[in-house]
């Protein structure tokens, strides 16, 4: 009876109550959500560093290498009348693999990890458990 002496009908704390329990629940499925995201970007940011890295020093040792040693070969049949051939074939070597190695970084480039895959997922579920013609 109190709550009729303050201007209250019984029935409006639970309907504010509902709102509230509505509100605060979708507040943390949205929460969860960012968090996914921010995860993935976490992943994807060490995932292309880790990437840059390694690539970085693979070239710079491989090249490296290669060129030392294709001085060496071109020293050692210098002197011979094929000596400038080698230095050309070698020449033709490196373009064609050079070649290759941007035809295989194109295709990896295109097959890496979608990005917030995990999220997307989610969301569809998400929507889906609200859709009425999905539950039925």
């Amino acid at each position: 009876m109190a709550s009729f002496a303050r201007g209250t009908s019984p029935g409006s704390g639970g309907v504010v109550d509902s709102v509230r329990l509505f509100l605060s629940s979708w507040i943390a499925v949205i929460k969860t959500r960012l968090e996914i995201i921010s995860t993935e970007i976490e992943e994807q940011r060490e995932w292309l560093l880790v990437l840059i890295l390694f690539s970085i020093g693979a070239f710079f040792f491989l090249g490296l290498g290669v060129l030392l040693l294709t001085l060496f070969i071109v020293v050692l049949v210098w002197d011979s009348p094929a000596g400038p051939w080698v230095l050309g074939a070698f020449a033709i070597l490196y373009l064609l693999a050079g070649i290759i190695f941007t035809v295989m970084l194109r295709q990896k480039l295109r097959a890496r990890p979608r990005i917030f895959s995990t999220t997307t997922a989610e969301l569809e579920k998400d929507f889906s458990a609200l859709d009425p013609e999905g539950a039925s």
